[in-house]
């Protein structure tokens, strides 16, 4: 097909060639749909396309087929720790240098790890801004030194119709999983939920879900966890607001 305004489109192509990720392929492994679309925003903004699998299973299934330049892992997930992935990614035959461990956990409690395991750079949740994302894809890339420099703007998440559209499908999962586990007993799959719905909260700055998900542990914690859940449901009817 003849394009319409060849002009228009080179200066199209043009700007994204100067947009600091372009043509960077990114899988993210990461379980929480709201976490995944928020990193999915950084990189459109910056130029990278993403595919998302959401457990380990899915990430082996997505490699069989596809290389990415960049992998970024969640340390959990849910049939097992992202640590076990970015150690077979990273002793492959042909393995992948570009690995980013990724957790809402304090970062001194799991980077030695990651790096040990093989990764190479490391993302803390929430991430605190566009910036941020670009430069640590940045820091894995082999030819960074050729890209633009990082962008000074900001990209604001709160609001974003897409994000709330996810988060509310995330809240929704957690409130059946915790309904079947709550009443049997099942304290692997509320440990999970516990795990799950902070790693949300910390992606997106939402200090109530990330306190109720840490309390989850103690006496009554699951309990209060699934009571907020069910509140952030019923209020959200119409979208689950973000923070």
């Amino acid at each position: 097909m003849i394009p319409t305004n060849p002009e228009a489109e080179l200066r199209a192509l043009g700007s994204l060639r100067r947009q600091c990720l372009f043509a960077v392929t990114i899988l993210l492994v990461e379980d929480s749909r709201s976490a995944s679309e928020a990193i999915r925003l950084y990189a459109a903004e910056s130029g990278a396309r993403v595919r998302r699998a959401d457990s380990l299973h899915a990430a082996g299934r997505h490699l069989a087929i596809y290389r990415p330049n960049v992998v970024i892992v969640d340390l959990g997930l849910p049939d097992g720790s992202g640590l076990a992935l970015i150690r077979h990614l990273a002793s492959a035959s042909t393995p992948i240098g570009a690995i980013v461990a990724m957790s809402g956990h304090e970062r001194a409690s799991w980077q030695a790890e990651a790096l040990e395991a093989g990764a190479a750079g490391c993302l803390e949740k929430p991430i605190a801004s566009l910036r941020a994302f670009q430069e640590r894809i940045l820091s894995v890339l082999p030819d960074a030194a050729t890209r633009r420099a990082p962008e000074e703007r900001e990209l604001a998440l709160a609001g974003r119709a897409s994000v709330g559209a996810a988060l509310a499908d995330d809240m929704r999962r957690a409130r059946s999983l915790l309904g079947e586990a709550l009443p049997a007993g099942d304290l692997d799959t509320i440990a999970y939920c516990a795990q799950f719905l902070g790693s949300v909260g910390e992606m997106l700055g939402d200090a109530d879900l990330v306190a109720a998900a840490r309390g989850a542990t103690r006496p009554g914690g699951p309990v209060i966890l699934a009571a907020l859940v069910e509140r952030r449901l019923g209020a959200g009817r119409a979208g689950v607001q973000v923070a």
